[in-house]
């Protein structure tokens, strides 16, 4: 976009023009570094990477010997597409189908995307379709359910990850719970449903993690990730 130029965004103001010019989101490393020890390592045969951005998560899963084969979709190609190897496709996941056939992935993954999703769950029936039998979606998102979100809300009117620079600049439209998540599988059919909080939570109005206080504090209220498993029935 040329400098001073206007981009003619979507209703939410997040179409793939304004995602082009934001800091490519890339999802931090030590929360990739816990998706890669909850589900990552685990992924075997043809696995689809979806808001790939710059490519990141893939570069991961191409260091994992049982994946045999990586699809790629997002809605503003940031580079994942020249990536080796890599099918991309570019798609708006909240409302476009997939374009895989049913039953043809293994495993699912959307690290820190179904926050950005105006419709979160168009993404998660079309992930349960092109999963074979048995099949994994794996994603992310930030933890609206624990004790600094909640006491956000609150008092602010808005969970910490949904503040006004989060909405502009990157994109965080959709706050999801645990609830949420499981009505939004439940609905797509899945019925394996599986949730981890295993990052550390942060205080609030502060950069100070609970943890650092009491160590050994774990699950979804001292959390600022939410984890989620979800598995398609044989």
């Amino acid at each position: 976009m040329e400098p001073g130029a206007k981009s003619h965004a979507g209703p939410l103001g997040h179409d793939a023009a304004a995602y082009a010019q934001r800091q490519e989101g890339l999802s931090p490393e030590p929360l990739r570094d816990a998706a890669w020890s909850v589900a990552g390592q685990r992924a075997f045969g043809v696995v689809l990477d979806v808001g790939s951005g710059s490519g990141g998560w893939i570069r991961r899963l191409q260091r994992n010997p049982a994946v045999e084969r990586i699809l790629s979709t997002d809605i503003h190609d940031a580079g994942a597409s020249r990536l080796p190897g890599v099918e991309f496709q570019q798609r708006d996941v909240s409302r476009d189908a997939l374009p895989w056939g049913d039953a043809s992935v293994d495993w699912v993954f959307a690290i820190e995307v179904l926050e950005h999703l105006a419709n979160p769950r168009h993404f998660v029936k079309e992930a349960f379709r092109v999963l074979k039998p048995g099949g994994h979606l794996f994603f992310t998102t930030p933890n609206n359910d624990s004790l600094t979100a909640r006491l956000s809300f609150l008092v602010r009117g808005y969970f910490p990850a949904f503040c006004e620079q989060d909405y502009r600049d990157s994109g965080h439209i959709t706050p999801i719970t645990e609830l949420d998540a499981r009505r939004m599988a439940v609905e797509a059919g899945f019925q394996s449903i599986d949730f981890d909080y295993p990052l550390p939570g942060r205080i609030p109005r502060s950069s100070v993690y609970w943890q650092r206080l009491l160590p050994g504090l774990r699950g979804r209220w001292w959390s600022d990730g939410l984890f989620a498993l979800l598995t398609r029935p044989r």
